[in-house]
């Protein structure tokens, strides 16, 4: 279940949020801060939701809807993460909820950045992003 946590209340959730979003940059070795997407949060750009399953908080998900002017807007994943493992073992409800929330923001598809390949879930390579430092 995606349980939507209020910007007012975001001090509650953030030390466990912060933890994952730093586990998040040290394995991609992008160039954010967790501070980034707190003010993401507080200024309503990006909606920040726990993933609950069985009672127990296993991850939580930052999204956006971002507009596509001719085809529909998309529903953009700005930072997932669950503890080990539990992500997996969900894996199935979490994207039954993604897809009833994107339906509900009447969204017409997910997208998301990741440094690993998701198409055995079913999602399809659009963008390759690559970057040359000068």
């Amino acid at each position: 279940m995606l349980v939507p946590v209020d910007a007012r209340e975001l001090a509650r959730a953030w030390p466990f949020v912060r933890t994952g979003l730093q586990a998040i940059i040290d394995k991609t070795g992008d160039d954010w801060l967790p501070e980034d997407v707190y003010a993401e949060i507080k200024a309503g750009i990006t909606g920040l939701f726990l993933l609950e399953y069985a009672g127990e908080t296993i991850g939580f998900i930052c999204l956006q809807v971002w507009p596509q002017h001719h085809s529909g807007p998309r529903l953009f994943i700005r930072a997932m993460w669950t503890i080990p493992g539990a992500g997996l073992r969900h894996r199935a409800d979490i994207y039954d909820d993604l897809r009833e929330f994107a339906r509900a923001k009447q969204c017409v598809a997910m997208r998301q950045l990741s440094p690993r390949r998701w198409d055995g879930d079913g999602w399809t390579l659009r963008q390759f992003v690559y970057e040359l430092e000068v």
